[in-house]
């Protein structure tokens, strides 16, 4: 399925669409958790958009299959730690086992090596979801430390360029 699922840039123009993608994608996997969505507008999501895309630490990336919204990927700069970025990734639970995971966090490796102005790149992942931690494993993140995230275990997971 990899083969057919598209790569994009999230633009303004998509807020509705990745809106309804995050919202139902909550209620898919307890993995899952935006503070907030429930509030926020597709106003609100466009501006965030614009700001991720003129920005050299941040990007928002869409895997689309036939026009849909399948899956996606973040990297946000931690405000707290400038030159970090934090990996989030999102597939809709019709769409799991089938590589897109696997085929966004390539692309957003592939953005922080060459594109980003970030020094590190990190994630969180509960224990619990052992095909998320294997495919981490995979793609060259290592634990750090493990924590406890909204009195859930979870691990944090650091990049290691090879």
């Amino acid at each position: 399925m990899s083969e057919t699922v598209e790569i994009k840039l999230a633009e303004p123009e998509d807020a509705a669409a990745i809106l309804g993608f995050l919202r139902r994608a909550v209620t898919e996997s307890d993995a899952v958790t935006i503070p907030h969505l429930e509030k926020v507008t597709s106003k609100e999501e466009r501006e965030n958009i614009q700001i991720i895309n003129d920005a050299d630490d941040c990007i928002m990336l869409l895997a689309m299959f036939e026009k849909e919204i399948v899956g996606m990927v973040t990297i946000m700069r931690l405000p707290n730690e400038p030159q970090m970025g934090e990996l989030g990734v999102i597939v809709a639970r019709k769409y799991w086992h089938h590589g897109i995971g696997q085929l966004l966090v390539d692309e957003a490796e592939y953005w922080f090596a060459n594109y980003s102005s970030l020094s590190q790149l990190t994630l969180d992942v509960f224990e619990d979801n052992v095909p998320a931690i294997n495919l981490y494993r995979k793609m060259n993140f290592v634990v750090r430390e493990h924590r406890l995230i909204s009195g859930r275990k979870a691990l944090q997971m650091d990049y290691r360029q090879e």
